[in-house]
């Protein structure tokens, strides 16, 4: 009964952990408004914003490792279970990772990216919302939990798609003076942080699909 009571502590951490860190990215979403306006005042307000919910969700991830250190769960999936909560909390990482960026780089943001970067937001969205989705399912449909990992993989080919495409054309506005190289430099390494939430979502997902697995026998 000890068992089962930190068993269903867990299970209700882990949810409340990757609530946390989607909540991490509607904090980036909140954000990127600002950054095409060039309204830095608001930037860092947001990314401090995000910064505060990626400590709550680390502190959430140890939570849940001091009740495995307990025991809760069996050797076998224990394991997986910690590597899950890890992956995730590298999601909440790189999200506050991407806002610390944009706050440094201070870029007048030229107006021709910014349907490209509403695109990547919109694909890190779908993500990110499928991958709560995912967590969820692996306590009540594996089938399911399965389908949404599937899911984000596509989403993270989306997005290294359109990562390559923003980056082609930063380099062609560059070589047609569009733009300097400081500003070529800064809004490369925003989008490549962009894209890494949806690399960093995968991971979470294989991690998932790997439970899944073990579980179906």
């Amino acid at each position: 009964m000890r068992l089962f009571k930190r068993e269903s502590k867990v299970e209700k951490y882990s949810q409340e952990h990757v609530e946390l860190v989607y909540e991490c990215f509607l904090g980036l979403e909140e954000l990127m408004p600002y950054y095409y306006l060039g309204d830095y005042k608001n930037v860092n307000l947001m990314a401090k914003k995000i910064a505060i919910k990626e400590h709550e969700a680390d502190k959430m991830r140890r939570k849940m490792e001091l009740e495995f250190y307990e025991g809760a769960f069996l050797p076998f999936d224990r394991e997986d279970r910690i590597v899950l909560a890890e992956s995730i909390d590298s999601v909440a990482d790189v999200v506050e990772s991407a806002a610390f960026t944009i706050c440094l780089s201070r870029v007048e943001f030229p107006s021709e990216f910014e349907e490209d970067f509403k695109e990547m937001m919109k694909i890190l969205s779908q993500t990110m919302l499928t991958l709560k989705k995912c967590i969820s399912l692996l306590e009540k449909d594996l089938g399911k939990a399965v389908a949404k990992a599937h899911a984000i993989e596509n989403l993270e080919d989306e997005a290294d798609i359109i990562e390559r495409k923003v980056i082609k054309n930063l380099y062609k506005s560059y070589r047609a003076d569009k733009i300097g190289v400081l500003k070529l430099v800064e809004l490369k390494e925003t989008i490549k942080k962009l894209a890494n939430v949806a690399d960093r979502a995968e991971d979470s997902s294989d991690r998932a699909l790997i439970i899944a697995a073990k579980r179906r026998g």
